[in-house]
This record gives C-alpha cells, structure tokens and sequence, in this order.
C-alpha cells in the first residue's frame, strides 16, 4: 500500500500557500507559547523529527487550518490495481514511488488552488 503524504510536507505546503516563512510560522508559535527553532521546523517540514501534539495543535492555529486536513487520505490507489492485475513487485513499487510523487502534486494544487478553506471557531464556551 503506498504511503500516505507525510504531515511535514502538508504543513510545508500549507505553509508555503499561505505565504508564510519558516521564520514567521516560528515567530507566531512562540506568541502561543510553544518554542520551536527555524531550524526544528524545518525537520519536521522534511520528516526529520516528529512533531507532539501540542505543537502539532498551535501549528494548525497558526496555519488557521483544520488538523483533520493534515490526515485525509486518498481513496484511489493505483497499487491495489496492479497487484489486482498481478504484476511484479519490482513494477508494483515502481508504481507505489510514481502513486505517491502523484499525491503530492495534486495536494499542492489543491492547496495552491485554495481548496483548503481557514477554519471556522466555535467560541470555547461552545465547544464544551
């Protein structure tokens, strides 16, 4: 099965669409109280590092994206095909290297195409 689209690269696309620096993301990260250094962002941007799920949390604030977005998966899978069609494992991870490169390029374009709408809040009070 190929791999889903890592959150690093979500929130480096999300980041990027929304015409943000590293610099600025951190800066507005550690307004919420949350210390992360350029250079950490980065390795989690590139699947270097792991992300908690607090920063995780204050990085979808400071997108204003829902976090559910960094999970969605794609339901068409052109592996399961070919493995339908019983082809080679060597062309079926072919294939899976191919699937995945696709992924990326059409949550890019999604996101460039601004698919992907900021959040709506409740107020807390609500949301108890």
């Amino acid at each position: 099965m190929a791999k889903d689209i890592p959150i690093g690269l979500k929130i480096k696309a999300i980041r990027e669409a929304r015409g943000l620096s590293q610099i600025e993301v951190v800066e507005r990260l550690v307004e919420r109280d949350v210390n992360m250094s350029r250079e950490t962002l980065s390795k989690i941007e590139n699947g270097n590092r792991t992300v908690s799920a607090v920063e995780l949390n204050a990085l979808c604030k400071v997108l204003n994206i829902d976090i559910n977005i960094l999970f969605e998966d794609d339901d068409d899978d052109l592996v399961t095909l070919f493995r339908k069609k019983n082809f080679s494992e060597k062309t079926i991870k072919e294939v899976e290297k191919l699937q995945d490169m696709v992924k990326v390029f059409i949550y890019q374009k999604k996101i460039y195409a601004g698919e992907f709408k900021p959040q709506e809040r409740k107020p807390l009070w609500e949301e108890c």
